[in-house]
C-alpha cells in the first residue's frame, strides 16, 4: 500500500468515525460541579502531557469561569477528539495540529484555538551497535513503529524527504506498541518513539546503549492543542474564551509548579504510578524544556510558518490530496495575550 493510499484511508476513517460519533472511554470521566456543561476529549489514556486540563480542573479554574467540565479519555489517538468535536458530541478536544489539517481536508469542521506543543516531541532511538547516528543512516534499516501511518513514521519519512533521500528504503516494522521490546531484543535496528521512551530507557539503565535522533532537527510539525468546532466558534465564542482562559491558567500553573502538577496527576488520574513519581516529574520537566519552551514561544500561540510547513509535508507525503485554507484551521483570537 503506497503512502497516498494510506493517507486517503486514514482520512476516510476520520470522516466515517466523525459521522458515527462513538467514543471509547479509557477511564471514567471526571467533572466539576455546577455551571455550563462542557466536555473535552483527550487523545489517549491519562498522562502528564494533559496536565493543563488536570490542573485547571483541580485548581478550580474551570469552576471560576462557570464551567462544569467533563474530561474524557479515548484510546484512539487524535482521531478520538477530532471525531467527537466534529460530530458535535463534545465541545473541545486535544489532538495534533497535523490531524486537524488532515481532517479539514476531508470536510471535518474543527479549528485549533490554543496550541500547547510548540516543538515536535517525536524521536528515533537506535542501538549504538547499529551505527545509526542521524536520520540518513536509517536507509535500509529496520525501524520499529506502533503502526503504519503513525506520527513516528511520518516524522521519519518527512525528515528523509527533506534530506532528498528515498524513505521507501526504510523497513518499517509495526509492533502495536512493542517498539522497545523489538529494539532491546535486536529485532530492529531502531525505533520511532517519543521523548517519553528516551527517559524510560534511561530509567531502565539503557541510556549508554542508545543513540537518539530528534525529528525537530529536521522538520517543524504542529503539535497538540485545543480544538473546537466551527459551529461553536460562531454561535458561542464566549464559551471558547472561558474554556481557553481557564486551561491556559492550568497550563501555566503546571509549568510553574511541576511538583504540584505531578502530584495532581498521580492523585486524581494515575495512583498506580505513585512509586514512579520521580520518573513522571522528570518527564514533565523535560516536556516543559523541550516541547513547550515557554521562554521562547508564547504559550498557546500558533505560528503560521509551522502550520504551512506541516501542510506542505503532509501534501508531499500524500497524506492529504489538496491543500486547505490554513487561516480557517486555527485562530489565535482566543489565546490570552499576557500572563495573569
Amino acid at each position: 500500500m503506497n503512502r497516498k493510499t494510506i493517507g486517503a484511508l486514514v482520512a476516510a476513517i476520520v470522516v466515517i468515525a466523525a459521522i458515527a460519533g462513538a467514543v471509547v472511554l479509557y477511564s471514567p470521566p471526571t467533572t466539576t460541579s455546577g455551571g455550563e456543561k462542557v466536555t473535552v476529549v483527550m487523545p489517549y489514556r491519562p498522562a502528564m502531557g494533559m496536565s493543563a486540563f488536570y490542573c485547571a480542573l483541580d485548581q478550580g479554574y474551570y469552576a471560576d469561569e462557570g464551567l462544569n467540565v467533563t474530561i474524557q479519555h479515548t484510546s484512539e489517538g487524535s482521531m478520538g477528539p477530532i471525531k467527537q468535536v466534529g460530530a458535535g458530541n463534545a465541545e473541545f478536544g486535544f489532538p495534533s495540529g497535523s490531524s486537524v489539517i488532515v481532517a479539514r481536508s476531508k470536510g471535518v469542521p474543527v479549528v485549533m484555538v490554543y496550541q500547547t506543543d510548540q516543538v515536535y516531541p517525536y524521536i528515533v532511538i537506535a542501538r549504538k551497535i547499529s551505527g545509526i547516528t542521524k536520520m540518513g543512516d536509517l536507509i535500509g534499516k529496520r525501524v520499529a513503529i506502533p503502526g503504519t501511518g503513525c506520527p513516528q513514521q511520518i516524522a521519519i519519512e518527512a525528515a528523509l524527504a527533506q534530506l532528498g533521500l528515498d524513505y521507501h528504503k526504510v523497513i518499517f516494522v509495526p509492533t502495536s506498541g512493542q517498539e522497545i521490546t523489538a529494539l532491546l531484543q535486536n529485532k530492529t535496528d531502531a525505533m520511532g518513539g517519543h521523548i517519553f521512551h528516551k527517559l524510560l530507557l534511561e530509567s531502565m539503565g539503557k541510556g549508554d546503549e542508545i543513540n537518539v535522533i530528534y525529528a525537530r532537527d529536521y522538520v517543524d510539525f504542529v503539535g497538540n492543542g485545543i480544538i473546537t468546532s466551527e459551529k461553536i466558534l460562531k454561535e458561542n465564542p464566549d464559551l471558547v474564551k472561558k474554556f481557553v482562559r481557564a486551561t491556559d491558567k492550568g497550563f501555566r500553573f503546571a509549568i510553574n509548579n511541576p511538583d504540584k502538577a505531578t502530584d495532581i496527576y498521580i492523585k486524581n488520574w494515575a495512583p498506580q504510578y505513585a512509586k514512579k513519581r520521580d520518573f513522571h516529574l522528570d518527564f514533565w520537566k523535560t516536556m516543559i524544556k523541550e516541547v513547550y519552551q515557554p521562554d521562547k514561544y508564547p504559550l498557546g500561540k500558533m505560528r503560521e510558518e509551522q502550520w504551512k510547513e506541516t501542510q506542505d509535508i503532509l501534501y508531499d507525503l500524500g497524506l492529504i490530496d489538496h491543500k486547505i485554507d490554513l487561516s480557517k484551521a486555527y485562530t489565535n483570537e482566543f489565546v490570552p495575550s499576557a500572563v495573569e
